[in-house]
């Protein structure tokens, strides 16, 4: 393959890496037989790498290395200009590339896509705007935003601002009013918490995808607004402690439109806290996106010939 790799030096794996390291991971795919050109950049370099190569003809593969913001960023380049995403994991969560079953370590990451196939996976959008793992509203998106006031200069720091930024958002739990719509259901709900995921999430682990071909959307949403009970909710969801969840109620569809009495909602698009338009409408593409997967993890009848 003619492969672009983009590598965010700004990422929390890279942060503390000289170039070399790109230059390491550019010679693992040359052995396996392709053409590499690297591009070693930082923040707003990156992304504006990562549009500029999904643009060149020159490449019909395209290497990213970065967080999950890179990640939904090169999958809707991907989407949109027809070409194949392989993604290294050098972010906090990494939750696409575990969806995908990309190991976290970037050297192993790169011999395993170095040798991966080509598969077609699900994406989503919201109004228009293209995810691959999720959209919230309420608690995640205020906590997002919370987050972003507080200084941390590492993934450990991060965390630790994430879990000081929920206690500060449940001190006053917000609420969302809103008429889910689905294709055989219309649902009218009170909560503190809506997350509509690519793809429902899967148990005993992080909040990802375990079947990145599902073909359906996962919509959730808390029942109670007590504090306590949020809490206990999220930390399920950190855990994969979902099932059975006694405040949390769960439907599958194919696209699920969210109306409000309002003319604006905060919601987090995955992890980007965005300004949206009510009504919400958001739909799956089943298998329309291209990615380079490990070989063998994604279903065989969605590897692309």
């Amino acid at each position: 393959m003619r492969l672009a790799l983009v590598l965010n030096s700004d990422s929390g794996t890279l942060r503390t890496c000289e170039p070399s390291a790109g230059e390491q991971i550019a010679d693992i795919f040359r052995q396996a037989g392709h053409d590499v050109t690297l591009h070693w950049k930082a923040g707003k370099e990156a992304i504006a790498a990562i549009e500029a190569a999904f643009a060149d003809d020159a490449y019909d593969t395209v290497i990213i290395g970065g967080g999950d913001g890179s990640v939904s960023f090169a999958a809707s380049q991907a989407y949109q200009n027809g070409k194949v995403l392989g993604i290294l994991p050098l972010g906090t969560m990494n939750l696409f590339a575990r969806a995908l079953g990309v190991p976290l370590d970037m050297y192993e990451a790169a011999r395993v896509l170095a040798a991966g196939e080509v598969s077609r996976v699900d994406i989503a959008d919201v109004n228009g705007r293209l995810f691959v793992h999720h959209v919230t509203l309420g608690l995640h998106p205020k906590m997002i935003r919370l987050r972003q006031e507080l200084d941390y200069g590492s993934r450990f720091g991060k965390l630790m601002a994430s879990a000081k930024a929920l206690r500060l958002a449940l001190r006053r739990p917000p609420i969302i009013r809103a008429r889910l719509s689905l294709a055989d259901e219309e649902i009218d709900v009170e909560t503190a918490a809506l997350v509509v995921s690519n793809g429902p999430l899967g148990d005993g682990h992080l909040p990802y995808a375990d079947d990145p071909c599902a073909e359906t959307l996962g919509i959730y949403f808390a029942t109670s607004r007590k504090w306590t009970d949020l809490l206990e909710l999220a930390a399920a969801f950190a855990l994969g402690r979902m099932s059975d969840n006694p405040i949390l109620s769960m439907r599958r569809s194919q696209a699920v439109t969210i109306s409000m009495q309002r003319s604006e909602a905060r919601a987090s698009v995955d992890g980007e806290v965005v300004t949206l338009r009510p009504p919400l409408k958001i739909r799956q593409y089943p298998r329309g996106l291209t990615v380079l997967a490990p070989a063998g993890h994604v279903a065989k009848d969605s590897v692309a010939q």
